[in-house]
């Protein structure tokens, strides 16, 4: 949970700093595009990291994720050209993406069955605390003489948390006696170099492959509206409407803080309703919210929009990724979750940012632009209420057996 308030603080500030980076390297709206779907590639390649904590345990992993967006957060800060500056964030967004799913993985594992979406939402919600921080520093060093470079410089506190993760932190009992029930054949094989590999496509074989493109369909959804929203929000604001980066970050402040009841409404509807309803409601708000965002031009209706779709896509954070780690067994749950949300799962938030950027002149603007693939998580509640199944309150061990396809 401390780690991710730091991760929660990251993603943030690539978002509001969009406009200030872009200035100091002369984007149109095409090149914020594709410089955000590049720095996007690297959440793509986290799956490799998450990968390899199936194989060595998830604590190792989650420390040296710590460490390494750390130290690319402080490379970003002192980048000096928009190539070194895109590759230093998409390196980061590797480490940040992985370290959170890890964290969703352990909480996954160690949580009471009957309170699993619970954990995973206050999971988020301390994540918010890193997001509130961002929104309420952005407004002071932005417009500083430190720039968009203080707020990267700030990132680098996590690494004092890594000594402490390496002595404190313990590994999950359901990894542990996994690897204790390994015979040692299955321990000589993940020796081998392509091991790692090969366990990584464990799921596209057997009973687990329905599964995985369900959920891989359903981050899609969200991720067609859910990236561009806050990718493009900050500049639409500040350039279009003519907004300050005090009042950027004070929205942001305000619709992350009203975002905690996204997830724990959230966490208690899926822990008492099911995971179905829980999931369809909050991206059908979402897209309805989203839309308004983009087409709406009074400082009031857009933040309002702004509040709603943020409670709405916190919510449906939180429900999926409780739902994408509920459906695969353990020695295969880390690199499936990951290769649901992160690689598989993260198609269109890697190509919809360079596609809205592309399509902005064309359609008259961002707000247009966004509001045209708003459809996305309407998409995402047919494919969850028509052929998901339900979870609530099943063991882990449960739902293995469970065929879906």
């Amino acid at each position: 949970m401390s780690v991710t308030i730091f991760e929660g603080y990251d993603v943030t500030i690539f978002h509001l700093c969009t406009p200030d980076i872009a200035k100091t390297f002369h984007l149109d709206d095409r090149a914020v595009g594709t410089m955000a779907s590049f720095v996007r590639l690297g959440g793509m390649v986290a799956f490799f990291v998450v990968m390899i904590s199936d194989r060595f345990g998830r604590k190792p992993v989650i420390s040296a994720t710590v460490l390494f967006y750390t130290l690319f957060t402080f490379f970003t800060a002192i980048s000096r050209g928009l190539l070194s500056f895109t590759i230093f964030q998409s390196c980061a967004q590797i480490f940040l993406s992985a370290e959170f799913g890890v964290a969703i993985i352990m909480i996954s594992e160690e949580f009471p069955d009957s309170s699993r979406g619970r954990g995973v939402a206050m999971l988020h919600m301390v994540g918010l605390l890193g997001v509130v921080a961002g929104g309420g520093l952005y407004g002071k060093v932005a417009d500083s003489s430190f720039g968009w470079r203080g707020m990267y410089f700030i990132g680098i506190l996590p690494l004092l948390l890594v000594a402490l993760l390496r002595r404190r932190v313990r590994e999950t009992r359901r990894f542990d006696a996994m690897r204790a029930a390994r015979t040692p054949a299955q321990i000589a094989e993940l020796k081998k170099i392509g091991a790692s590999f090969a366990q990584a496509f464990a799921p596209f074989r057997g009973p687990y492959r329905g599964r995985l493109l369900l959920v891989a369909l359903l981050w899609n959804c969200v991720g067609l509206v859910g990236t561009p929203a806050v990718t493009f929000f900050s500049l639409y604001a500040k350039r279009d409407h003519h907004w300050t980066s005090a009042q950027v970050g004070g929205a942001v402040v305000l619709a992350y803080l009203f975002g905690t009841l996204g997830h724990l409404v959230a966490g208690w509807m899926l822990d008492r309703v099911g995971r179905k309803i829980t999931l369809s409601l909050t991206y059908l708000i979402g897209a309805v919210a989203i839309f308004a965002l983009f087409q709406t031009g009074s400082h009031g209706a857009m933040l309002t929009s702004m509040v709603v779709t943020v409670v709405a896509f916190q919510g449906a954070r939180t429900a999926t990724a409780t739902y994408s780690a509920e459906l695969f067994p353990t020695e295969i749950r880390a690199t499936s979750y990951s290769m649901t949300v992160q690689l598989l799962g993260s198609l269109t938030a890697l190509l919809t940012p360079i596609t809205i950027g592309v399509l902005s002149r064309s359609m008259g603007g961002l707000g247009n632009a966004v509001a045209a693939v708003s459809i996305g998580p309407v998409i995402g509640a047919a494919i969850m209420m028509l052929f998901a199944p339900e979870t609530r309150g099943l063991k882990l061990e449960e739902l293995d057996a469970v065929a879906v396809d």
